[in-house]
């Protein structure tokens, strides 16, 4: 439904517009980690610590980039979903239509952070753990896995890479569904 300046919910097409671009930019990146990004960190050929320190790289990055884009849309659905919810008896609005939808958007997105904080973010610190392990032994001129403690750090990252691949398409599927409620929201 297009709105007017008039309109009292006049700001519920851009903000749902921009959680709905935001929340599909988030799922998007962050889902293709694990089919795109991670095989290539998975490579035996490349020095695990070489890989570590890519890890690290991404993973800092995806600490930059996400948790904001996911609190945008947190917020801008909670917001949408508070004015929906205190407008929902005025005959004039389509806030009674689109309340489900924002609350569900809005939820999905909580959804969202706390399987990060969770489930995800300890996969996190041990990737980080075992990767300063193995760039620190390389450092000590102990080698590419030739100490036990290399070789124990090599295995925890590896495992840890493996479980987080596979973790990431839980979180990668709460995302999309967030998306398709912001976009269902959007056209309501």
């Amino acid at each position: 439904m297009a709105t007017s300046i008039s309109d009292p919910l006049w700001f519920f097409t851009p903000v749902q517009i921009a959680t709905t671009i935001i929340a599909g930019m988030n799922c998007g990146a962050s889902a293709l980690q694990s089919p795109l990004t991670w095989p290539m960190l998975q490579y035996v050929n490349v020095p695990i610590h070489y890989v570590g320190r890519q890890t690290e790289n991404l993973l800092h990055g995806s600490e930059m980039i996400f948790p904001p884009f996911n609190g945008i849309c947190t917020l801008g659905n909670l917001v949408l979903t508070g004015f929906a919810f205190y407008n929902r008896d005025r005959a004039d609005t389509y806030a009674l239509d689109k309340l489900p939808l924002t609350a569900l958007a809005f939820s999905l997105h909580m959804a969202t952070t706390v399987y990060t904080l969770t489930i995800m973010a300890p996969y996190n610190e041990k990737l980080k753990v075992a990767s300063r392990e193995l760039n620190r032994g390389v450092e000590n001129g102990e080698g590419e896995g030739k100490t036990e403690g290399q070789q124990k750090s090599a295995k925890a990252f590896r495992d840890a890479q493996v479980t987080w691949k596979t973790l990431n398409y839980g979180r990668g599927a709460i995302m999309l569904s967030a998306a398709i409620a912001n976009a269902v929201a959007l056209k309501a």
